[in-house]
């Protein structure tokens, strides 16, 4: 019986009441699921963590304050589900190079007086998120020394405290000597997420000396869901060795679109990064407030821009990459652009 199931069973018990249990019955499930997909795969595959704070950008704990998402991708056959959820879609072009995969994450938002235990009505929730991406995605060359990338994901989780962001923030605090967040009172209520997502991106490779390239691309996507809805352009620049080996590190949504995998080389190779997108944003509920309750709410402001930076480097079988995100006022009274740093690690694993 799996986990799901065996907690299906326990639901007269008294302790699945509680909102501490109800959080861990949803981690537990996110978990059972993602392992199990992952422990179907019988060939080689990828695994990756992203860890993204503000600390490592601004110096300070407040807007979009930290991400962790650990990712596994696998270029075996994709299962019936994705592949039926791509097949729905006329516009989505297969062939080339295709790579399935599945992310657990969770993100975490405050206002920017974390010392504040009343509620800061001028300021964005309070909120959390606990998530899990399902996607899929093909590269096929086009002309020669041009590609296009085509990517859908499918995300599932929950907004509030069964997020248990509050739980991490306070603990990670706690560890550190960190000021203590006292507003999580006021955070977001529980709500079940769901979002769909299409990415296409479309890159050049202008070869240089020395083994060095140099890469522009561009994207564009469209998200639907209660938790996000926007639609997104950009454009980005690459410059390094043998580029060709993959499109560059991944983020967490909404951000730059990438993939946790690379072609291994025994070879030292490394490449610099510079980018910018806009979104035009529809729906965001850490900052339109709940969907179908009352909750705080702030009014944010319909076209959002990132700037996004960094180096990436990998070798034999491990690629490790860092970023930095300057991402503009989200809404109306934000006294300064965000900013944080990230830090990715991808590791392929032989069979």
């Amino acid at each position: 019986m799996d986990t799901c199931s065996t907690i299906r069973h326990s639901r007269s018990s008294t302790w699945f009441r509680t909102p501490g249990s109800l959080s861990l019955v949803f981690i537990l499930c996110l978990i059972s699921f993602s392992t199990s997909v992952a422990a179907d795969t019988q060939e080689t595959g990828f695994w990756s963590i992203q860890l993204e704070n503000d600390l490592w950008g601004s110096g300070d704990d407040r807007f979009y304050t930290h991400g962790t998402e650990i990712s596994y991708a696998s270029v075996d056959t994709p299962p019936k589900f994705l592949t039926s959820l791509s097949d729905s879609l006329p516009f989505y072009r297969k062939g080339g190079f295709e790579i399935h995969g599945y992310s657990l994450g969770q993100t975490i938002f405050t206002p920017e007086d974390i010392e504040q235990e009343t509620l800061v009505e001028d300021d964005r929730p309070y909120a959390g998120w606990l998530f899990l991406d399902m996607g899929i995605a093909h590269l096929y060359e086009d002309q020669g020394d041009r590609e296009k990338i085509n990517g859908l994901i499918l995300t599932l989780g929950v907004v509030g405290p069964i997020s248990l962001a509050e739980q991490v923030q306070r603990g990670i605090h706690r560890l550190t000597g960190s000021d203590n967040p006292r507003g999580w009172d006021n955070q977001l209520e529980n709500e079940l997420g769901i979002n769909l997502t299409y990415l296409r991106k479309w890159r050049r490779l202008f070869p240089l000396q020395s083994s060095r390239s140099f890469e522009l691309s561009h994207h564009g996507g469209l998200t639907l869901g209660n938790v996000y809805t926007y639609a997104s352009l950009g454009v980005m620049a690459r410059w390094g060795t043998r580029l060709k080996n993959d499109i560059g590190p991944p983020t967490i949504s909404p951000g730059f679109p990438g993939i946790p995998a690379f072609r291994p080389d025994p070879t030292f190779n490394w490449y610099l990064f510079a980018g910018v997108e806009a979104r035009a944003m529809a729906r965001n509920i850490f900052l339109d407030g709940n969907t179908f309750r009352d909750s705080h709410s702030v009014d944010k402001k319909p076209l959002v821009g990132d700037l996004q930076f960094g180096f990436a480097f990998h070798f034999n079988d491990t690629r490790i990459a860092f970023s930095h995100m300057i991402r503009s006022r989200e809404f109306e009274g934000q006294s300064d652009p965000a900013q944080y740093g990230a830090i990715n690690i991808t590791v392929y694993s032989r069979p």
